[in-house]
């Protein structure tokens, strides 16, 4: 058996719709399309074998549909983005579509002469920030609406780093700017990136991913016995999609007082250390040290002192003691 089935209506072409294979017997038969009403509701009919049975429907539409595209900033589809449309004053109504790989999209069953609030729903998105517009004002009359875009923003993945120091022109060129991925307080941080200053003392780094943290620090090459200075260093936030820090570099060349004093206190040092170093070896270096000297005066003087040898002896001097040495080693190990 065969059902025939026709969708008229004045304001829409007619429609046939086919029914084959069905077997004898009663049939309830009830159209059901978004958007139209029909008449009648439903009917019930009986289908004979071998037989064909028409039923016609009379169509009206009732409501409309709102269209639309959704893009990126340059243009591009966005595909799987939730749109909704919202009844705004007495019009309690709320519908939504989502676009296709083509970035459009069709909310249907809008009722007509009700004003409609169309808006992105970000929230349903984990890739959608923002959209604009925020949302559009419709109202839908006796037709479909369309032309209802939406350019989305998307949640950024990383962030550029800018920046600019605060610092004397002669000092530019011993200065450098790094950034450092912090990596916990046990293994520190890893360079990443430097930039060397330029006279507009501007720096840029390339894009950075937004699930590490960075910090921003100064590095130069002047000598601290020379300048006062501290280095800075700024901690960014990870977030994006873009982020600008200032630093003052400022350092501070030292006095004459200050130098002379820094020279002085080295000098000292030196001398403590070699007093140490006498008074720790004095038993083996001043006998040593004794008859250089009186070697040296010998042979300046062209000739020998009394109970000391020329050059020659005071070698052999000294390799005696050198062997001396030795053998009160060897008998403390004993």
């Amino acid at each position: 058996a065969q059902l025939s089935i026709l969708f008229g209506s004045s304001g829409i072409n007619a429609e046939y719709g086919v029914l084959t294979g069905l077997v004898p017997g009663d049939y309830f038969i009830r159209p059901l399309m978004k958007e139209y009403s029909f008449t009648p509701a439903s009917k019930m009919l009986t289908v004979a074998e071998g037989l064909e049975v028409d039923v016609t429907f009379n169509a009206e539409r009732v409501a409309y549909s709102g269209y639309g595209k959704v893009t990126s900033l340059n243009g591009r589809p966005q595909p799987g983005i939730v749109v909704e449309a919202v009844g705004a004053g007495d019009c309690s109504l709320q519908e939504e579509g989502v676009t296709g790989e083509d970035g459009s999209y069709r909310i249907r069953g809008l009722s007509p002469n009700c004003p409609l609030t169309f808006l992105v729903r970000s929230d349903k998105s984990d890739k959608i920030r923002r959209a604009s517009p925020a949302s559009q004002l419709i109202e839908v009359g006796t037709e479909d609406r369309a032309g209802i875009n939406f350019i989305v923003f998307q949640e950024p993945t990383t962030f550029d780093i800018t920046g600019y120091v605060e610092i004397s022109p002669e000092f530019v060129s011993s200065t450098k700017v790094l950034l450092v991925e912090d990596r916990g307080s046990k293994s520190g941080g890893k360079q990443v990136h430097s930039s060397a200053l330029d006279e507009s003392r501007i720096f840029v780094f390339p894009e950075m991913a937004l699930t590490s943290t960075y910090t921003v620090k100064i590095e130069s090459s002047l000598p601290h016995s020379l300048y006062n200075f501290t280095v800075p260093d700024v901690k960014l936030r990870s977030e994006g999609p873009f982020q600008h820090v200032n630093l003052a570099f400022l350092p501070i060349r030292k006095s004459v007082h200050q130098e002379q004093a820094t020279r002085a206190s080295f000098t000292a040092l030196t001398i403590i250390v070699l007093s140490m170093v006498l008074a720790a070896n004095h038993a083996t270096l001043v006998p040593v040290f004794t008859q250089v000297y009186h070697s040296v005066v010998n042979r300046g003087g062209g000739g020998d002192s009394v109970g000391l040898g020329g050059p020659a002896d005071g070698m052999e001097y000294i390799d005696d003691i050198h062997k001396g040495g030795a053998r009160r080693s060897k008998s403390k190990k004993k």
